[in-house]
């Protein structure tokens, strides 16, 4: 049991620590992710270094050219997130526009409408991710249902930045259902976390002491003598 303890103890703390190191890591990137939201939006075409999250806003039109993320889920509720492109001047944007919610027969799409007229358009920067494997973009001809935005979805698109996505921000008139989930795990998840394997560690502890010790024998010695007076 002294062995056990002994091994498995670090173990239990060094995780505990680790989360901690974690909540202050998570808190530096929402601090960073609210500052960089807070900024005014610009056009992208006009950044010299395109990063996540940088407000953007955009003149011009939504094709008809249209996806259907897969999979997507808000409030429990399946669905879809609408990725379509938006034209602005001479440069192809690939715009998340938000989520919609699944129909009833998997077979079904629902319907995605927009303005035809000229919109202004505000969100931010959101990197493409790079496909893993052929699988990854098995979507990308002929078929609008897709299962992730990815780099080679992305390069057949003939878009001015094919590495990012633009996600509509909740104001921006053309959005649907946004709900951005920026950050994927917030500070209190891992300060809870942090807590969890200290209170394993105590636990252990307490273990060790009942089981490899003579702390029991001596507390029932004590209150005999106690009984006894």
């Amino acid at each position: 049991m002294t062995v056990f303890s002994a091994l498995l103890l670090p173990v239990l703390v060094g995780l505990g620590l680790w989360q901690l190191d974690r909540v202050a890591e998570k808190r530096a990137l929402v601090t960073a992710v609210d500052s960089r939201l807070a900024a005014q939006p610009q056009d992208p075409s006009q950044l010299a270094d395109l990063q996540r999250y940088i407000p953007v806003r955009l003149l011009g039109y939504f094709t008809d050219e249209y996806f259907y993320l897969d999979n997507r889920t808000r409030s429990g509720r399946v669905g879809y997130e609408i990725l379509q492109i938006f034209v602005s001047g001479d440069r192809r944007w690939l715009v998340n526009r938000g989520w919609l919610p699944a129909e009833r027969k998997r077979s079904a799409l629902p319907e995605v409408t927009w303005p035809r007229a000229a919109k202004v358009i505000t969100g931010f920067l959101y990197p493409v991710a790079l496909a893993e494997d052929e699988a990854a973009a098995s979507a990308v001809a002929g078929t609008a249902r897709i299962q992730a935005v990815d780099s080679r979805l992305a390069d057949t698109l003939d878009l001015a930045q094919p590495q990012w996505t633009i996600r509509l921000s909740a104001d921006s008139d053309t959005a649907l259902v946004t709900d951005w989930h920026l950050v994927s795990s917030s500070p209190a998840r891992h300060l809870a976390y942090a807590w969890q394997w200290f209170a394993m560690a105590m636990a252990l502890v307490i273990l060790w002491l009942l089981a490899a010790t003579r702390l029991p024998a001596r507390l029932r010695g004590i209150d005999r003598r106690r009984q006894r007076d």
